[in-house]
């Protein structure tokens, strides 16, 4: 992404589409967003690149390979004629192409992104019959783990109305990844007239950490290394904590293009524990239709190592997920206190 402030308006939405039944609470969605975002529909399905056993000289010796051929044309004959219906179906007040590749589907994905210069990627996860997410990692994760734009993760058949004023809970590290979240949350939120934006930092201290921070900070004071506090407990330590990561939270959303639009929608939300579960408890407890979380939730670039996957929210019906892209820290540099 060329600027460090991410636009979604009048620029395409890319669908991907398995064209099953359960997909028409993600078209629907689709077509309010786009409406919203004054944004063409590019509605993408890929079928599966044939399976070739290949021998010396590239030859081709599958026995069956005639038979694959032949069950992949049919395969597209159908998809074709189901994506027809589908475009079909779509208000005509909305610009709509779509798009049939032979390819796996987070790359054709990826493709028509490219191609269309989109501001966006829509596409859905699946969960099975306990609640997890189906087949492990799915299309969407692998889109939203190297795509260059925003990728927006909704439920299979998960009912969310964006025609409705959403709440959204938006993930900050407090690093230069969190406030390129930040900055693509605020541009949402006025986009989606959201009532509600709740900016949360998870401290990862769990309560044993704090337990022995603050035995420390006792002995120094026994120690006479600092000023003695007769009220200083556990519940003093993480209130301070709390007031200064709360202030930084408020500094950075102040600070940032938009944010003076949405005063009045805003607050800050301080937790201490495991980024994933505290997210999920959040995403509950201020009852959010949409969260908003950089890809290093996904994968630390810069350390090579999975970060802290927030699944169960991501997968609680009537949530949307948006995972935006990192930038690289000479694209965007914080902003100076004045």
């Amino acid at each position: 992404m060329n600027s460090s402030i991410w636009n979604p308006r009048r620029k395409a939405i890319v669908v991907g589409l398995a064209l099953n039944e359960e997909e028409q609470s993600l078209i629907d969605a689709a077509c309010v967003l786009a409406r919203k975002l004054d944004s063409p529909l590019e509605l993408v399905h890929a079928t599966q690149p044939l399976f070739n056993y290949m021998g010396a000289g590239d030859v081709v010796v599958n026995p069956y390979y005639g038979y694959d051929r032949a069950i992949s044309d049919i395969e597209e004959d159908e998809a074709r004629k189901s994506l027809a219906k589908i475009k079909s179906s779509i208000p005509s007040d909305i610009s709509v192409n779509v798009h049939l590749m032979r390819d796996y589907s987070s790359e054709a994905l990826s493709t028509i992104a490219s191609e269309v210069h989109a501001g966006m990627v829509l596409c859905a996860v699946k969960k099975d019959e306990k609640g997890k997410l189906f087949g492990g990692i799915s299309t969407a994760f692998s889109l939203a783990s190297h795509s260059d734009i925003p990728v927006m993760i909704v439920p299979l058949g998960s009912k969310i109305d964006f025609n409705k004023r959403p709440r959204m809970l938006v993930a900050d590290n407090l690093e230069l990844e969190g406030r390129r979240a930040l900055e693509a949350a605020i541009q949402l939120a006025l986009d989606l007239d959201c009532l509600e934006i709740s900016h949360i930092h998870v401290h990862q201290l769990g309560r044993r950490e704090v337990k022995d921070m603050v035995e420390k900070v006792r002995e120094a004071m026994n120690l006479g290394k600092i000023p003695a506090n007769p009220d200083f407990s556990i519940e003093t330590y993480t209130s301070q904590m709390k007031q200064k990561i709360a202030e930084d939270l408020n500094y950075r959303f102040h600070n940032s293009q938009g944010a003076t639009l949405l005063k009045s929608q805003y607050h800050t939300h301080v937790a201490f524990g495991n980024p994933a579960e505290e997210l999920h408890k959040a995403a509950r407890e201020h009852q959010a239709q949409m969260i908003v979380f950089g890809r290093h939730h996904l994968f630390h670039k810069r350390g090579f190592a999975l970060g802290k996957i927030p699944y169960d929210a991501m997968i609680n019906e009537g949530l949307a997920t948006l995972i935006v892209p990192d930038l690289d820290p000479a694209q965007l540099s914080a902003p100076k206190k004045t």
